[in-house]
């Protein structure tokens, strides 16, 4: 999630278990620890691009490492701030702010290495989008409440709000997978694998991917609380395989490994860019919720293959693509102007 989102669940929960009086330090101590887990961005190689993606949302954001994060945050603070207060307060409240980073990111889409060291495994629940107004909008307004009201009972419920909104979120995305199964069937397909993603900002246009016979459908999934679900039928993509992939490179070179890098953080979801030559992109993203035009991918030098892979951004809005986006979610811009 955004770095707003983290600091304030991450002051939220503390202050909804803190005392009258400490409501102050639990929101300052909580907001810190929740957005610490994040240094995990300086963790990076000139040499080597995916070492940053590779760690980003790593060891930092597991449930094992909570109670080092926080005590961590908790003697940084305690040394320089307040020393006045208990030890063990700080530390309470720092871990509980800490503990929110890793659950939060999980319910996005990107994976969250939530269960190391003992899974692998990329957590992502796919509920909320990394930016979503909605959630961040509760949080803040009850922050801003409890803190002039000095009032706990505000912040547990902009908490229950806000968990509720997630709630909500976990709904659609069971509602959007059935819709999708039952469209997959219509085609005459059977799925094999399914990935679903609400947009940027919202939880009412969804882009979806399932997988069958060699491809990837990509549509995008209109879903309102108070109407049907309805189809942008998108493209077809051929599925690749991260071993197979330009055989040239061998079986266990510096560029191999890359591409296996690359398909473990992108879930598996990875294709041939259309646009660039020995370019994989991660399938999970578009420009627009129904295309085939990634946000980022690789790019392989199959002339070079005992050295890294290029990581490359392939970022590029265009005003049609805000308007074609604003017209799927249902909001037709043009109108506002």
């Amino acid at each position: 999630m955004d770095p707003l989102s983290q600091a304030l669940l991450g002051a939220a929960l503390p202050i909804t278990v803190a005392k009258r009086k400490f409501i102050k330090v639990a929101a300052i101590c909580g907001a810190i620890a929740g957005l610490s887990p994040d240094l995990d961005i300086l963790i990076r190689s000139a040499s080597d691009p995916l070492m940053r993606i590779e760690y980003h949302r790593h060891f930092t954001h597991s449930l094992a490492f909570i109670p080092i994060g926080g005590l961590l945050v908790a003697l940084g603070l305690w040394l320089l701030f307040f020393r006045k207060e208990s030890f063990k307060l700080i530390y309470i409240f720092t871990t509980l702010g800490f503990a929110t980073h890793g659950l939060l990111d999980a319910c996005t889409s990107y994976g969250t290495l939530l269960y190391f060291p003992f899974s692998d495994e990329r957590v992502s629940w796919n509920i909320i989008s990394i930016i979503d107004p909605i959630f961040t909008g509760i949080l803040l307004v009850f922050c801003i409440l409890c803190l002039f009201r000095k009032s706990v009972i505000l912040m547990r419920i902009g908490l229950f709000l806000s968990m509720s909104y997630l709630a909500l979120g976990y709904i659609k995305h069971e509602q959007v997978k059935d819709f999708v199964y039952e469209i997959a069937d219509s085609r005459g397909h059977k799925v094999e694998r399914v990935l679903l993603n609400p947009t940027i900002g919202n939880n009412i246009l969804w882009r979806t991917v399932y997988q069958f016979d060699g491809f990837y459908y990509v549509d995008a999934v209109n879903l309102s609380l108070f109407s049907n679900p309805i189809l942008h039928e998108g493209v077809k993509v051929e599925v690749i395989n991260e071993d197979k992939i330009f055989p040239e490179l061998g079986v266990d070179s510096v560029a191999r490994n890359d591409i296996r890098r690359f398909a473990y953080f992108s879930q598996g979801f990875i294709y041939q860019h259309p646009d660039h030559e020995n370019l994989i992109a991660d399938l999970r993203y578009g420009t627009l919720p129904q295309d085939n035009k990634s946000l980022w991918g690789i790019k392989v030098d199959t002339n070079t293959s005992d050295k890294h892979v290029k990581f490359i951004s392939l970022r590029k809005f265009e005003d049609k693509h805000y308007d074609e986006f604003w017209l799927m979610l249902g909001w037709d811009s043009s109108s506002e102007n």
